[in-house]
């Protein structure tokens, strides 16, 4: 596995207990002992709030951006973008788990002592359940993006899936302490790591549809809102990302690290150790999918399906990677693809020649984005005359592209 290099670090002599990133990846809150960070999209200190002590977990809202804190000093907080506490909850046990709904009108944390608690946007407790009447810690909780589910794994070697009123869905013994948890935007998907080093996927009835034990046990796990991809901390210096299959399909070397998080976009990874923070960017494999939904639309058209729809769609998705914009990237780039999967057989007159002319028009208007426009109009001729080479444009054929694309 090569290594990466982050795209920033912030070093300092901090050591975090506590990680959580915004949607878009460009602001950073990490929880120490003696305060709480905030950094932007370069690394770079914005706020430091030192009145918050001791932080246990921390998790930003993606759309109104406040942020749960808690802290082993028994005291719950609800801070704004610019670092100044909202209120404040007292407890009867220390917080060692947060999660805040997307709107943060939701708080859902887990105690020392064994209890789920949910609260409003205000700061009052909407309800509070004891899992499993022992006292064995909850250490993950979190919840969907609308509030509507809340999962929480506990010491007591047990996971739980409760709704927005409190009713348990399912429980379900695990066989090792549950360390993390973790689950997609609407609650369909949901992930969880066992002391035992095993991840288990599942969708939300608790069925496992794949699960992997490690050589060692992974320090974390995280999941895309759209649950395509997972992105686990297999050891201090190695992050690998798993599909909805379990299939491993890219991963990266990186500095030393025992704590980390994904942006629920799935846009980037950052990764905390004492005395850094590094960013790590996830575009060249989010790159890999926009490249395999390409050649997956190429062949469909070249098998005569009707692929605009597709194209369409993959228009879109080029687009929101150019701005990334990673959470809209997933949802249409997985859209275009079943589009190209799902395509219909178009009922036309056209000989084969003339289809494949088609063809190449498709291949020249998607394409992903090249360093400049000289560097793809060369890589079009390119791919123009290797298609005359192997026969699959007669010469004619080839002129005619070749005219076409050089007046473009």
């Amino acid at each position: 596995m090569r290594p990466a290099s982050a795209t920033w670090s912030f070093r300092e002599n901090i050591s975090p207990s506590a990680l959580s990133v915004t949607l878009d990846g460009k602001n950073t809150a990490v929880g120490t002992q003696n305060g709480l960070v905030f950094l932007n999209s370069r690394g770079r200190v914005l706020w430091f709030n030192k009145k918050i002590r001791r932080i246990k977990d921390v998790s930003v809202s993606t759309r109104s951006g406040k942020i749960a804190v808690g802290s082993s000093q028994k005291v719950l907080y609800l801070v704004n973008l610019k670092g100044e506490s909202l209120w404040h909850r007292e407890l009867d046990s220390s917080v060692i788990a947060v999660s805040i709904s997307s709107r943060g009108n939701l708080i859902a944390i887990g105690t020392d002592e064994g209890k789920l608690i949910l609260f409003d946007g205000k700061g009052k407790k909407i309800w509070e359940v004891h899992l499993s009447n022992s006292d064995f810690s909850v250490n993950s909780v979190d919840i969907t993006s609308d509030g509507e589910f809340i999962i929480a794994g506990t010491d007591y070697s047990h996971l739980y899936l409760y709704d927005l009123k409190g009713n348990v869905l399912w429980s379900k013994e695990t066989g090792s302490e549950v360390l993390k948890t973790c689950i997609s935007s609407n609650g369909d998907y949901l992930g969880y790591l066992t002391s035992d080093r095993r991840f288990s996927f599942c969708v939300k009835n608790s069925r496992v549809l794949w699960e992997h034990t490690f050589d060692s046990q992974p320090l974390w796990v995280d999941m895309a809102q759209t649950a395509d991809f997972v992105s686990i901390g297999e050891s201090s210096n190695k992050v690998n990302l798993y599909n909805k299959s379990g299939r491993k399909v890219w991963g990266f070397g990186n500095e030393k690290s025992r704590i980390g998080v994904m942006a629920s976009g799935g846009g980037n990874v950052i990764l905390g150790n004492k005395g850094g923070i590094f960013n790590y960017s996830l575009e060249p494999y989010l790159k890999r999918l926009l490249t395999g939904c390409q050649k997956s639309i190429i062949k469909a058209t070249d098998q005569n399906l009707d692929t605009a729809e597709a194209r369409k769609t993959y228009d879109i998705a080029s687009n929101n990677f150019s701005k990334s914009n990673y959470l809209d990237f997933l949802v249409n780039i997985q859209k275009a693809r079943n589009l190209a999967r799902e395509a219909r057989v178009i009922e036309s007159d056209d000989t084969p020649s003339e289809r494949r002319l088609e063809r190449n028009e498709v291949e020249e208007s998607h394409t992903l984005p090249q360093e400049s426009n000289e560097d793809e109009m060369m890589s079009k001729l390119v791919q123009l005359a290797e298609m005359r080479e192997n026969g699959i444009l007669s010469e004619e054929e080839f002129i005619m592209a070749k005219s076409k694309l050089l007046r473009l």
